[in-house]
């Protein structure tokens, strides 16, 4: 059938995953973490990644952005199922943005997990899932701003609150050094990408930039979450914080 990468630190959890999987036919490679993950799916290129968010050192979240920085690199085009335990809306948007196919909170079924392998596997090309999941998490996003649910079905619980996204906290002195090496990088953007982090370093709050620039909400946050992957920047909330303490200002 197929090559699946299996990547948590949790040993029992790859070995489920593993059995079930196999019991599918497929292949089962086996990652304990983030680094590790990245070493065997550059060597190996498998067909799909089961990717745990929470691991220590290198997380999902940054195993993630990597493999989809390059769009010309044979990572990037590897579908990603997310499997994790953090099953907030923010954290299943974030993984439709960033660039997952499918987001499957624990404690999992089975059955939802072999069904989401074989849908992505199966479906449109990865490109195509990624961009329908794209366009699916910013859609739920605006849902959220507006006051509803991101999920139709979720009617109980308070709704969550957007400042991390529209006014997120200023780096902390201690990440100084990594914020030159942001800046330094700034260089590979394009003017239409500068254009952009000018406009969110001006304004208060992406909407605002959004109108500024004359374009919708979604397209800015799906296009600072590409210019944040080409920075190496772990989100679109801490690229807003760097360009609005001026990071990314000329002459800096």
């Amino acid at each position: 059938m197929a090559r699946v990468l299996v990547v948590d630190d949790e040993a029992d959890i790859r070995e489920v995953v593993r059995l079930n999987l196999e019991m599918d036919g497929h292949e089962v490679l086996e990652a304990a973490g983030g680094s590790q993950a990245l070493e065997v799916a550059r060597q190996e290129l498998p067909d799909l990644i089961v990717l745990d968010v929470m691991m220590p050192g290198v997380d999902g979240w940054a195993v993630l952005a990597q493999m989809k920085a390059d769009e010309s690199d044979e990572l990037a085009h590897i579908p990603v199922v997310m499997l994790t335990a953090r099953v907030g809306e923010l954290d299943r948007i974030r993984g439709g943005i960033e660039g997952a196919v499918r987001y499957i909170p624990k404690p999992f079924s089975i059955e939802a997990l072999r069904a989401a392998v074989a849908e992505a596997l199966e479906g449109k090309p990865e490109l195509t899932q990624r961009r329908e999941a794209q366009r699916s998490a910013l859609q739920q996003l605006a849902m959220l701003e507006k006051g509803g649910p991101a999920n139709p079905d979720a009617l109980s619980g308070p709704r969550p609150h957007l400042t991390r996204l529209e006014n997120p906290p200023a780096p902390p002195p201690s990440a100084q050094a990594s914020v030159r090496a942001v800046a330094a990088k700034a260089g590979t953007l394009s003017p239409k990408q500068r254009t952009l982090l000018a406009a969110v370093g001006d304004t208060a709050s992406v909407q605002d930039a959004a109108e500024r620039l004359g374009v919708s909400r979604s397209n800015v946050y799906a296009s600072l979450a590409r210019i944040a992957r080409r920075l190496g920047v772990k989100g679109v909330a801490e690229l807003v914080a760097l360009a609005r303490q001026g990071t990314f200002a000329p002459g800096r």
